[in-house]
């Protein structure tokens, strides 16, 4: 089972991970790590790569001490709009499921919608939403 784990350093998205991971080490596993550098504010690219890279390293960690295989964990980093790019890494490695968290916003929130609304919307495969309050045995 191949799977995409997209991540904004968030503990929604740290908490998906942790679901993803009880789900792989369940199967013959493959987890891409995913972090989607916003396209705007080229002038801190840099930085925001260096972060990006950080909270990736920082989430295989965490995967690798739950007992995930570190050479069955890819990272990936991209720029652009993150539900389209979560989308077209998803098709590009050929994933079985994205799972995902979401912070379960509401008001002005709702209404514009979230990340991982809009990748429900306009996915072709498989997503697994951890709602913000389910609680991932550690």
């Amino acid at each position: 089972m191949k799977m995409l784990i997209p991540t904004d350093g968030s503990v929604y998205a740290e908490n998906a991970a942790r679901v993803a991971a009880r789900i792989a080490m369940e199967h013959d596993y493959h987890l891409i790590l995913l972090h989607v550098v916003d396209d705007k504010g080229l002038a801190r690219k840099k930085w925001r790569k260096e972060g990006a890279e950080s909270v990736l390293q920082g989430l295989g960690d965490m995967l690798f001490q739950m007992g995930c295989d570190r050479e069955r964990i890819d990272a990936v980093i991209v720029d652009g709009s993150a539900p389209e790019k979560i989308v077209e890494v998803a098709k590009e490695f050929n994933v079985d499921r994205i799972v995902m968290g979401t912070q379960g916003k509401n008001g002005i929130k709702k209404l514009v919608g979230t990340v991982t609304e809009k990748v429900l919307q306009i996915s072709d495969v498989l997503v697994l939403v951890v709602p913000p309050n389910y609680i991932s045995p550690q």
